[in-house]
């Protein structure tokens, strides 16, 4: 605008010239609120994230925290130590604090709380900020698996966010962490999938081999991963095994396996491994089976009115060192066992000849994936279940180089994505129609001991190398339609008995196959949605005030289409990096701005 006035001939007296700049100057501000306002009001509006119920997809307040014992980086949940959204907000004085917490990779529990002097030992910081599009469902009906802002029935006045899970004119059914939908005027429950970039979105770690503890397996703790002695090398940090398979060694058609297994030492077990001792009993590591357990509800709390937690002590380390010991917080633990995993790796071809197998096991059964690394031809099989009708699909895996493999049984499919494009597998991948009772693939099948060694990689007559390797898992949505259900989908003894009891008993419980025959036969939710009717969940299941726990405010599990505000689409402020000597984190942290899934 200035250059335009520049050019512009101007009134030759100078005052009327300033007057008329002022008031140019006015009408552009005037027009610039005005379509701020606008656009504010009908089209983009920005969020703040007050609580966790969507975590780890979006951030509630919370501590970033890097683990001591393995480095790992995750988020605490902080909500408690803020007043923000507080209906009866404490003094400062007396809010609670945030003093320790469990980190998802290694299961250690480490002490976040005051330093000696005084001082925070980790900042907490405000949540994601995000921008929300206001005028999408002017536009299109809202959809399923979307992240999606809305006005709280209970209370219009209070916006909440959740993922839209249900839609309007169909019953909705949870039953072990997956969403099945009766459409209107059918019979049958049928599961529902997500997308690819929601399912990305939503799974959770599990194990990052890049995180391994060298020291500890120095020790004799046994490794999450082992190979077949003759055909696999483990590198001497543990981060990368080099495989090589002949027919000189084996049979052509035997597969040599780089397996995984579920290992977390127990609170009792970390003090040793700190000590750097093994465990007094002479344990090398217990494996469990894969739960719902989520870092940011692992959070130990410390009350001014009730003082520190009795758990959390000091410990007497070599040299007279002492170190403030924390055990896992037992209201934290994840309680449901979780069969839908990934497995994810960066797979080094060195002989385009063979082949390289991914394997998961869900329920006993092995979900598999097979591709010939000279064509590039995947083959897709569920060994031992005569129903599923094997199939093949194109990869570019078919000369020696890098690919980045995932391989996933998610939502009763498999799926393959190479290099970060999914292969088309036209539908093929996809098993539901096999889950009938009494079947093999039947949904209420238990875990077995096979699951514990959930994962694996495998090779016949080929030369790889494998790094890079990750587990995760699917969300899980809790089945449940009060607040005392919140943390099991298990009804009966011996769970619901001796998950009471703490960490040794769930421990137990966890890794003795001989519990496990109640595992799939878990609670179910129902969901009746009528014409412009939605349902709202929360990605942290375990800890969101969500659509199945409105009853508590005595009004309906929905909400109206009139109370839908808009879509997340950009977390455009994470906290940022805090000015240093200052408490004001300004500084902008652009690797975790992102899209919203």
């Amino acid at each position: 605008m200035n250059k335009a006035n520049i050019s512009t001939p101007q009134p030759v007296i100078e005052s009327a010239g300033f007057v008329h700049s002022i008031r140019e100057y006015a009408e552009a501000l005037g027009v610039a609120l005005v379509l701020a306002f606008l656009f504010k009001a009908f089209i983009i509006e920005a969020y703040s994230i007050p609580t966790g119920s969507m975590a780890s997809t979006l951030m509630g307040r919370h501590k970033d925290v890097f683990c001591e014992a393995c480095g790992f980086p995750f988020q605490l949940g902080a909500s408690k130590e803020s007043n923000e959204g507080s209906e009866n907000p404490k003094p400062a004085d007396y809010l609670p604090q945030i003093v320790a917490g469990t980190c998802p990779q290694c299961q250690y529990t480490m002490y976040v709380g005051q330093t000696p002097d005084g001082r925070a030992s980790r900042a907490s910081y405000s949540g994601d900020r995000i921008f929300v599009n206001k005028s999408i469902f002017n536009f299109r009906e809202p959809s399923r698996w979307h992240v999606t802002v809305f006005r709280y029935p209970a209370r219009p006045q209070i916006n909440y966010i959740k993922r839209l899970v249900g839609v309007e004119n169909e019953t909705l059914l949870l039953r072990n962490g997956d969403v099945f939908v009766r459409k209107e005027g059918t019979d049958e429950f049928k599961i529902q999938r997500k997308p690819l970039r929601a399912m990305l979105a939503m799974l959770r770690p599990v194990d990052d081999n890049d995180y391994v503890l060298p020291s500890l397996h120095k020790l004799g703790w046994k490794t999450r991963w082992y190979g077949d002695e003759q055909s696999w090398n483990t590198a001497n940090d543990y981060k990368s095994f080099a495989g090589h398979h002949s027919a000189k060694d084996a049979p052509a058609d035997e597969t040599a396996w780089l397996r995984f297994r579920n290992i977390i030492p127990s609170s009792a077990e970390w003090n040793n491994l700190m000590q750097g001792k093994l465990p007094d009993n002479g344990e090398t590591g217990t494996p469990l089976l894969v739960t719902d357990f989520v870092a940011y509800n692992s959070q130990w709390t410390y009350e001014p009115e009730f003082g520190m937690p009795h758990e959390i002590h000091a410990l007497d380390l070599a040299g007279g060192e002492k170190k403030i010991v924390c055990p896992k917080n037992p209201a934290g633990f994840g309680l449901n066992w979780v069969g839908d995993l990934t497995l994810s790796c960066l797979l080094h071809v060195e002989q385009a000849s063979g082949t390289a197998v991914f394997r998961l096991i869900k329920g006993g059964i092995a979900f598999q994936c097979e591709i010939d690394l000279a064509s590039g031809k995947a083959s897709f099989s569920i060994p031992g279940v005569p129903e599923f009708v094997p199939f093949s699909a194109d990869t570019p895996v078919k000369k020696t180089g890098k690919y980045r493999m995932m391989f996933c049984n998610i939502d009763e499919e498999m799926r393959l994505i190479v290099n970060g494009k999914e292969t088309d597998t036209a539908g093929k991948g996809e098993y539901d129609v096999y889950c009938r009772p009494g079947t093999l693939l039947a949904r209420d099948r238990p875990p077995t001991a096979l699951d514990l060694e959930p994962a694996a990689v495998g090779i016949r007559n080929t030369q790889v190398k494998v790094e890079h390797i990750k587990i995760q898992r699917d969300l899980y949505y809790i089945s449940c339609d009060e607040m005392t259900s919140r943390r099991c989908d298990l009804e009966k003894p011996p769970f619901r008995h001796d998950f009471s009891y703490g960490e040794e008993s769930i421990r137990k419980v966890l890794s003795s196959p001989d519990r496990w025959q109640d595992f799939g036969k878990t609670q179910e939710t129902f969901f009746e949605l009528g014409k412009g009717q939605f349902l709202m969940l929360g990605d942290n299941s375990a800890e969101s005030k969500d659509s199945r726990l409105w009853t508590v405010d005595r009004i309906p599990y929905y909400v109206d289409r009139k109370f839908l505000i808009g879509e997340a689409v950009f977390v455009y402020w994470p906290h940022g990096f805090r000015i240093p000597g200052t408490r004001l984190a300004l500084i902008p942290n652009p690797s975790k701005m992102r899209w919203i899934d």
